[in-house]
C-alpha cells in the first residue's frame, strides 16, 4: 500500500479541521454520514476522533481502489466497531444517497461532472469544500466563494467562508458551505 502523502499536507489537514470545528459549532449529529471523495479517510478519522460531532456512522466513498484499504487501515479502530467507518470503492456519481442524513465532499474540485450533486434530494443536509487551485487533477475549479456558492446553491446556508492559504512560493483559496440542498 502506497499512501499519497499530500493526503497529510498542512493545507489537507488545516481543511479538515476547519471542517470538523464549523460542523462541531452546527450542533448537528448524524445517524449516518457519506463522505464523496472520501480519499483516506482522515476527515472521518478527525471527526470521529475528536468526539464532539455525534455520528452513529460515517461511509467514505472514492472512485479510485486503492483508498479503500487504506481508509479502513486508517480508521481501523471504527471499522470493527459494527462498521461505525467503512470506506466503499463505488463512483458518488452512480450513488443516490437516500440512506444518509449529511453528505461531505471536501473533493468537489475533482469531479468532472454534477452528477453526485443532482442526485443529491432537496432538504439534504450538507458540507462542501473546493478550492482556487489549479492542478492537473482538479477538473472543476472555483475562482471565489461567490462561484462556489453559485455552482452549489444551498436552500439553507448555515455556514460558508474561505480560508487562504499562503505558502513561500504559491498560495490557493478554499471555500466552504454548510446547509441543507
Amino acid at each position: 500500500m502506497e499512501i499519497d502523502k499530500d493526503a497529510f499536507s498542512s493545507g489537507q489537514i488545516t481543511s479538515k479541521l476547519w471542517l470538523c470545528e464549523e460542523l462541531e459549532s452546527t450542533g448537528w449529529n448524524s445517524l449516518e454520514t457519506w463522505i464523496y471523495g472520501g480519499w483516506y479517510g482522515l476527515t472521518a478519522f478527525l471527526l470521529l476522533s475528536r468526539g464532539t460531532f455525534i455520528v452513529d456512522k460515517i461511509r467514505s466513498y472514492d472512485i479510485d481502489l486503492s483508498c479503500e484499504p487504506i481508509a479502513d487501515m486508517i480508521n481501523e479502530n471504527w471499522v470493527w466497531q459494527d462498521w461505525k467507518f467503512k470506506a466503499f470503492s463505488e463512483d458518488c456519481n452512480q450513488t443516490i444517497p437516500l440512506a444518509c442524513d449529511l453528505i461531505i465532499n471536501t473533493a468537489t474540485e475533482h469531479f468532472d461532472n454534477m452528477a453526485w450533486w443532482n442526485n443529491i434530494p432537496v432538504g439534504k443536509r450538507i458540507v462542501l469544500q473546493g478550492n482556487n487551485m489549479r492542478h492537473e487533477q482538479h477538473v472543476d475549479v472555483t475562482n471565489t466563494l461567490e462561484d462556489f456558492y453559485k455552482k452549489f446553491p444551498l436552500g439553507e446556508v448555515v455556514f460558508q467562508g474561505e480560508k487562504e492559504f499562503v505558502y513561500p512560493d504559491w498560495s490557493f483559496k478554499r471555500f466552504m458551505l454548510i446547509g441543507k440542498k
